[in-house]
This record gives structure tokens, C-alpha cells and sequence, in this order.
């Protein structure tokens, strides 16, 4: 039920999804990225743990829109919204990439599953390094930044 009698079918259907999607977004922040409950108790250090669980939050959607873009597919229309990839697989994906330091400079990266790679794809970074170096890193790093921007 709606009290907007006056705007269509559509917009009243949209409108809904927009509320679903917030109401997603204070989902995640408060299960996926432990935003409650807080263990803090000072007002600055409580405004940094939610100014952090807001940062993540973000950097989430952006990878969500991402993902989607690079798939050809819309984040919200009229048929719903999509994410592309839950917040629960973004973080597992970018939590279980890491590197290894081994002897001469070189790192040995895990091995990358399903989900990080679709995210890497979706932002145009190739990370299929064999023993990187300390500069290749780097030079991944900032493809990824820079892609980030586009």
C-alpha cells in the first residue's frame, strides 16, 4: 500500500526498491561488516568504527557497480536491483588474497578463486602473476587504483 496515488505503477515499484536497497545496505553494515554491536566507547572511537563500516560500505557498492557494468547489467531497474556479487563474497574474495615473501624478492600469490577473479576482471586488472616482484605489486596496485577511478 502507498499513500502516492498519483505517481505510476513503476515509479511507486521503484521507489520500494530504492527503500529495499537501503534497507540492504544497513544490512551488510550491520552483519557483514560487524557494525553492531559496537565494543567502543569513546564518541571519537565510535565515529570511527561506523566512519570505517561507511568507507567499506562504499567501496563495496563500488565494486558491486563494477561487477555489474562488466557484466552489462544495471544496478537498479525496473525489474529490481542487482549487486552482481553479495558483500559476504567481496569480502571472503579480498580477504583470502594475499602474498608470500620468498627468498630474492619475489612473492608468491594465493591462488585466486571465482569471485576475485570476476572483481579483478571487472576492474581491467590481469592478476595472473607468476613470482611477482616487489615493483610488479606495485604496478598491479596502481592499475588498480587507477582503475578504480574510471
Amino acid at each position: 500500500m502507498t499513500s502516492e496515488v498519483d505517481k505510476s505503477d513503476a515509479e511507486v515499484i521503484s521507489k520500494y526498491h530504492g527503500l529495499s536497497r537501503i534497507e540492504d545496505s544497513f544490512r551488510i553494515t550491520k552483519s557483514d561488516l560487524e557494525g553492531r554491536p559496537v565494543y567502543v566507547r569513546t564518541p571519537e572511537h565510535i565515529n570511527a568504527h561506523f566512519l570505517l563500516c561507511f568507507i567499506a560500505l562504499t567501496m563495496i557498492r563500488i565494486i558491486q557497480y563494477h561487477v555489474l557494468k562488466r557484466q552489462g547489467k544495471e544496478s537498479l531497474n525496473i525489474d529490481g536491483w542487482e549487486s552482481g556479487v553479495t558483500a559476504e563474497r567481496i569480502q571472503k574474495a579480498l580477504g583470502s588474497w594475499d602474498a608470500d615473501g620468498l627468498p630474492n624478492g619475489y612473492y608468491r600469490l594465493t591462488k585466486s578463486d571465482e569471485n576475485l577473479r570476476m572483481i579483478l576482471d571487472a576492474f581491467g586488472v590481469d592478476a595472473d602473476l607468476r613470482l611477482p616482484t616487489a615493483t610488479e605489486l606495485r604496478q598491479l596496485k596502481y592499475r588498480f587504483d587507477k582503475a578504480a577511478l574510471i
